[in-house]
């Protein structure tokens, strides 16, 4: 019998040789951050001052149905939009927009502006594909690590409290997130959105 494979996020300490259009190249780890819609609500708080169990409620309250109300014909209530960043695990000088994500309807004020042409940025606008620095191969987007964020007495990451109280991360570069079956899944409070 021949044993399964599967494939895996890249291992803690996988470095990468990423080259600018300019040319500069830097070797660094590299990893994805996903950044649900408003979940900078933590910014205007700390650990001490509101739970995570709190910030989801408020948090799932504002963003449930506010795709679907903004774009009927894209998402469905629930849906909430992940802005996706490659970034470094510890702060470094990478922190752009990741590729390969699905974009958000277009903006009408971008389009005002910069006319139906416009094109959002992101890494690859500014960066080669990266590659392995040890064995050169280029890089599988979809095995890089996502970082895990928390909230609690030792961590005060932007959004961490939907980890912090779901146990769940996104796949890396999903979508969309749906926060009425997460909720349930774990569960949460979830607004009725019928």
């Amino acid at each position: 019998m021949t044993p399964k494979t599967t494939t895996q996020p890249y291992p803690p300490g996988t470095r990468w040789t990423v080259t600018n259009r300019n040319g500069y190249t830097q070797t660094t780890e590299l990893c994805l951050y996903a950044e649900p819609n408003y979940a900078t609500i933590t910014d205007d708080y700390t650990p001490d001052e509101i739970s995570a169990h709190e910030l989801w409620r408020i948090w799932v309250d504002k963003v449930a149905g506010k795709a679907h109300e903004r774009w009927p014909d894209e998402y469905r209530p629930g849906e909430v939009t992940i802005l996706w960043t490659l970034t470094t695990p510890s702060s470094g000088n990478v922190h752009e927009a990741a590729p390969h994500t699905r974009p958000l309807p277009p903006d009408l004020e971008l389009v005002r502006m910069f006319g139906r042409a416009y094109q959002p940025e992101d890494f690859l606008t500014h960066f080669k594909v990266p590659t392995n620095a040890d064995a050169g191969e280029r890089i599988n987007w979809l095995r890089l690590p996502v970082l895990d964020r928390g909230w609690n007495a030792t961590t005060a990451d932007t959004g961490g409290f939907i980890q912090e109280v779901t146990g769940w991360k996104p796949s890396p570069l999903q979508p969309t997130m749906d926060v009425v079956q997460l909720g349930r899944a774990a569960g949460l409070y979830v607004p009725d959105l019928s």
